[in-house]
């Protein structure tokens, strides 16, 4: 128990007296800032990112679709999106085989890897503009007529 205080108040006294702090006559260097670091300070900073910005926003995209079986279900349907006889979401409940239909054709919003290959390779494509309908494009379920409504992260690459 003794030796416990004892070492408690070693460190206590050199924290104090700035013991392992650096002084110009142990620096080597030719910078002519002076350091004045205490020694549970390099502690703190070791523990803290504030030289570090913070993280990327990871790479997401919120999307809206129209599932249908065939390539001429998909070209009418686009040639309602065309005329602008109704909404996107009104078609996509109309016409899509997709339970999102519900939602207005709405996904939500994905990673790049959720959706299949070739969806993904739509909607996070560099060229793809936020708002403009794509398709028809043929996965495995069908074909899809997309939405992007909104992509985040992923630089300045989109």
């Amino acid at each position: 128990m003794i030796s416990r205080t004892l070492l408690f108040f070693a460190a206590v006294l050199c924290y104090s007296t700035n013991a392992f702090a650096p002084s110009a006559s142990n620096i080597r260097s030719s910078s002519s800032t002076s350091l004045s670091m205490g020694m549970f300070d390099a502690f703190t900073k070791a523990f803290t990112n504030e030289e570090y910005g913070p993280p990327p926003d990871a790479v997401k995209a919120t999307a809206r679709h129209i599932l249908v079986p065939t390539l001429e279900d998909a070209n009418e349907v686009l040639g309602k999106v065309a005329a602008g006889e109704t909404t996107f979401g009104g078609l996509a409940s109309q016409y899509s085989t997709c339970p999102s239909k519900s939602r207005g054709g709405s996904l939500g919003s994905f990673s790049p890897g959720t959706m299949v290959k070739e969806f993904d390779e739509v909607v996070f494509a560099p060229d793809t503009k936020v708002g403009e309908v794509l398709g028809p494009v043929q996965t495995q379920f069908g074909y899809h007529l997309i939405v992007v409504d909104k992509r985040t992260g992923g630089g300045d690459w989109y």
